[in-house]
């Protein structure tokens, strides 16, 4: 490897070296949950400094890309060892995480995308997606709907494993059964009414306060893989994200 271009298209070497271990765990070479070399091996095979494999892999721990465990190494983060609300942002009114139930309500559909989901996962208008409805509780009672967007082609059957699956988190599905590894996601978030269904399906009086939050979720390489819209009252809950 070599800095000696400065040029426009100039990457520092240790963006460089993340850049190849990244390519890595795309091909398999790294699976989640694995642990990887040591910086001393790591420097020795792309021919750099101890200090440059460092730097790459402290972006990587950054990026939530890898994960570093005292006195054992460092680890391509996995869903399936991870946190079960994996990007759940959603607390009680005293501020504690809640963990929502199975669903008292799933349905899907596979069809062709709309607008808003060929532009959040970058599909074309001959892709398909699947929509997944479904309603969870928090203490066995419904308190959030939530409708995903996934591209059928990328993963074949994933709502009927979802669908037996239902204690199990989405991402680790994706994880296990199709080697998508989701790493970080962005999310938007909007205060509106209640609508009609969710009076039906929540329980709520019409035109309470509602808390609408979208998510893209992005897979390892940076595409993105679902799109998720979340609704669930204001009066109940609060919206909560701390992921430094």
């Amino acid at each position: 490897m070599s800095e000696s271009s400065h040029g426009p298209g100039f990457h520092p070497l240790y963006q460089q070296v993340k850049e190849l271990m990244i390519q890595r765990v795309l091909a398999g070479d790294w699976k989640p949950g694995e642990l990887l070399p040591s910086e001393m091996k790591l420097a020795v095979e792309y021919h750099v400094s101890q200090g440059t494999v460092r730097k790459a892999l402290e972006e990587m721990v950054a990026d939530h890309l890898v994960v570093r465990h005292q006195g054992k190494g460092t680890f391509v983060t996995a869903r399936a060892s991870g946190s079960p609300v994996h990007f759940f942002s959603i607390v009680n009114r005293d501020g504690q995480r809640v963990v929502p139930g199975p669903p008292n309500a799933f349905d899907w559909s596979e069809c062709a995308p709309n607008e808003r989901e060929r532009r959040d996962l970058n599909l074309k208008p001959v892709d398909r997606v699947y929509r997944i409805f479904r309603v969870r509780p928090v203490d066995g009672v419904p308190a959030l709907i939530e409708r995903i967007s996934v591209q059928c082609s990328r993963f074949p059957g994933l709502p009927e494993m979802m669908r037996s699956a239902d204690r199990m988190n989405t991402y680790v599905i994706m994880e296990r059964e199709f080697g998508i590894l989701v790493v970080r996601a962005r999310e938007w978030v909007e205060a509106i009414p209640a609508s009609e269904v969710d009076v039906a399906e929540l329980g709520v009086s019409r035109g309470s306060p509602i808390l609408a939050m979208t998510r893209v979720s992005l897979a390892l390489d940076g595409t993105p893989v679902e799109t998720r819209r979340v609704r669930f009252s204001s009066e109940k809950f609060r919206y909560f994200n701390d992921r430094s």
